[in-house]
């Protein structure tokens, strides 16, 4: 059994926090403790959760890249959250930091996947 790339092991930590205690989370950003959000914080938490897995589970090249780009989606659509929606600001530029975290850990292991691959081919010739 091979290990998890540590960026599917973060999310997946952060997933589990948000779904199991979004509590946690709202008082983190100190915003709004409606039902509404927690179910919003418990679904993205889920998100988290299941691209962590399918991540592990896929461990193809192109992954960290979908990655990537799911999260860089994530960033954009909670910045323009958090200029529309300013109750929410602080929790959406929570969302967005993280994201974007992410999306530079994964960018960052493909480019070291991609590093890696290109020496054993040098290698092998």
């Amino acid at each position: 059994m091979r290990a998890p790339r540590a960026v599917d092991a973060t999310r997946f930590c952060l997933g589990l926090v948000a779904v199991a205690r979004p509590d946690h989370v709202l008082r983190l950003s100190q915003s709004d403790e409606s039902e509404r959000v927690r179910r919003v914080i418990q679904v993205l938490g889920a998100r988290y959760l299941v691209q962590s897995g399918m991540g592990y589970a896929l461990a193809r090249r192109w992954a960290p890249v979908l990655d990537a780009g799911i999260d860089a989606v994530h960033a954009l659509s909670m910045s323009g959250l958090a200029i529309w929606a300013p109750r929410h600001r602080r929790l959406a530029l929570l969302s967005a930091a993280a994201a974007v975290c992410f999306a530079a850990a994964d960018l960052g292991d493909a480019t070291d996947r991609a590093a890696r691959q290109t020496e054993e081919q040098t290698d092998e010739r």
